[in-house]
């Protein structure tokens, strides 16, 4: 029986060990962390049900469900809100996702002129998004030289991009619409249209179904990954501090590029333009509990720099799955981006949700009174900035780095950041091992 060895127990991580068991092999997954999962993570407070890292899927998600209904979780999949809120001002605009068009030609988030000019700019993004794979960027790498910013500008002028495209982007990505590469725009188009879905019993209801399948060794910290003869040798801290090696036929890297290098070093060669690229951010993830419910209830809520200088991005939680909230109760969960020109790392926890609340509550003016509590995640370490240039050096790393290396590697840095990005890079990692074995 071949083995193998995932480094990292994310969603990338567990995909990839998933689909190696499920072909014959024996896997042992290490994890430095003391629980699994990565930054899908949900918490359990005073009746709700906190999903404190990524909060949505869609069913365009197509690897994501896959491994849901092989896992046996289809059971748990619900139906989010279509509902989409942009702010502009201080005055919420609702659009319904599954009549797109007809709900937002009725909304007054923009003049009849501006709807007319958004619809006849729009055909241009005919080309770009023309059976696009979000996963699969290698044949759009060519308009990776364009900030969202930028082209939004160009394409349907400043103010329809400060309207509706800021707000749309500043949910879209941890980076600056300034800075984010244009493709970060099409792909998450495409990988975030579709219906919305979710899973009751917390979005870690995947990870943690998925890592008892396998051999988990929490708090076991990686050091070091070598090629033998005979395939891998992994050094590893274990729980206790003391030094431990694992050998198997090949090995599955699933931390942070720049960390999956120091590791193994043959990736330095094939990823230097990666490496020289890649930057990380983080963002604050911030739920806000009342004991009432607001009049309207879009699922998401898109926030323009004009209406919020400090919250990029809001969701209604208990409109997305039905245990999110005790009956007759709300939870929100507001986004802050740590790669604004605010300083959020010297704010105090209450700075944060007074500041979420104060905005929160002037488009709901309803939950004033009504307010239960806040819990605060400090995520350092949220994602890889798709700025401009990161695209081509990724697609460069993957012509380069030789498919039939019994080291790869995986993660949602592969593309577009997301759940489903990290699932189809866990996915491709273990295709290329079995190919090749």
């Amino acid at each position: 029986m071949p083995q193998a060895i995932v480094v990292g127990s994310g969603l990338a991580g567990l995909a990839a060990a998933f689909r190696l068991q499920e072909q014959g092999w024996s896997v042992t997954v290490l994890e430095a962390s003391d629980r699994v999962g990565g930054r899908v993570l949900s918490e359990s407070r005073d009746g709700f049900l906190l999903d404190v890292g990524p909060t949505l899927v869609t069913d365009k998600y197509t690897e994501y469900f896959k491994l849901i209904h092989d896992a046996g979780l289809s059971h748990l999949v619900v139906d989010s809100s279509p509902l989409i809120g942009v702010v502009r001002g201080r005055e919420l605009h609702v659009i319904d996702a599954s009549r797109p068009l007809s709900s937002f030609l009725k909304t007054k988030l923009l003049s009849p002129r501006a709807k007319l000019s958004l619809l006849i700019r729009a055909r241009r993004l005919a080309k770009p998004l023309w059976k696009l794979n979000p996963y699969e960027l290698s044949d759009r790498v060519h308009y990776d030289h364009e900030s969202m910013g930028s082209y939004l500008n160009r394409v349907f002028g400043r103010e329809l991009n400060e309207t509706l495209f800021e707000a749309v982007a500043r949910g879209m990505t941890l980076s600056t619409a300034e800075d984010a590469s244009v493709l970060e725009l099409f792909a998450g188009v495409v990988a975030a249209s579709g219906r919305m879905q979710n899973l009751r019993g917390g979005m870690d209801a995947l990870p943690r179904a998925l890592a008892e399948r396998f051999d988990v060794r929490l708090t076991s910290t990686v050091t070091a990954v070598r090629r033998t003869d005979g395939g891998v040798e992994v050094d590893y801290r274990d729980g206790s501090g003391a030094l431990a090696q694992e050998t198997a036929d090949a090995c599955v890297i699933t931390a942070p590029f720049t960390d999956a290098a120091q590791l193994y070093p043959p990736l330095k060669e094939a990823g230097a333009d990666l490496l020289r690229v890649t930057e990380y951010t983080g963002c604050y993830s911030l739920q806000l509990m009342y004991d009432h419910r607001p009049g309207r209830e879009p699922f998401i809520i898109m926030v323009p720099k004009s209406a919020s200088a400090e919250v990029c991005a809001v969701f209604l939680e208990h409109v997305k799955a039905p245990d999110r909230a005790p009956a007759g109760h709300s939870q929100f969960t507001a986004f802050f981006n740590l790669n604004s020109e605010i300083d959020f790392a010297g704010w105090s926890d209450t700075r944060l949700t007074e500041a979420a609340r104060s905005f929160l509550e002037s488009i709901f003016p309803e939950l004033a009174g009504h307010f239960c509590g806040s819990h605060l995640t400090r995520w350092t370490y949220a994602a890889h900035k798709g700025n401009v240039g990161y695209y081509r050096a990724l697609v460069s790393f993957l012509e380069r780095y030789p498919a039939d290396d019994p080291v790869q590697v995986a993660g949602d840095y592969m593309s577009v950041a997301g759940q489903e990005s990290a699932v189809v890079a866990g996915v491709k990692a273990a295709r290329r091992l079995l190919s090749h074995r």
